[in-house]
């Protein structure tokens, strides 16, 4: 019966050094590591989707004598083919007319809330 209670505690120290030495090290888990990775690839994606969209924007804008048009729905039967409209979280991008040849796009970011810190934004 002792012996049991011996290796309870010695188990439940170890569980303690293991925590303080990851917290002191501020190591971050493998766990965290790989989400960290993930929401970083998100955001890469994002970036590469932006500029897809912007690209499809500035041909659009070509072919109608330099004007931005109102929103994405005109880009529709161009030459938008498999255009994402999306970002790495697959959410909308936000697309908005600044002037006649001036435009901007937004993702909301990782906490899908635009107009927050964690916007990616471009303007064209």
């Amino acid at each position: 019966m002792r012996g049991r209670g011996a290796l309870v505690i010695l188990l439940l120290a170890l569980v303690v050094i293991y925590f303080v030495y990851f917290m002191r090290t501020e190591k971050k888990a493998p766990v965290e590591e790989q989400v960290s990775r993930f929401n970083q690839t998100r955001a890469e994606l994002t970036a590469v989707n932006l500029e897809q969209v912007a690209r499809a924007v500035q041909e659009w804008m070509a072919d109608h004598e330099g004007r931005a048009p109102e929103s994405l729905r005109e880009l529709q039967g161009g030459r938008s083919y498999g255009l994402s409209l999306t970002d790495g979280w697959g959410r909308n991008i936000r697309y908005q007319k600044l002037s006649e040849a001036e435009f901007e796009l937004r993702s909301a970011g990782e906490d899908g809330q635009f107009e927050t810190e964690d916007d990616i934004i471009r303007t064209y």
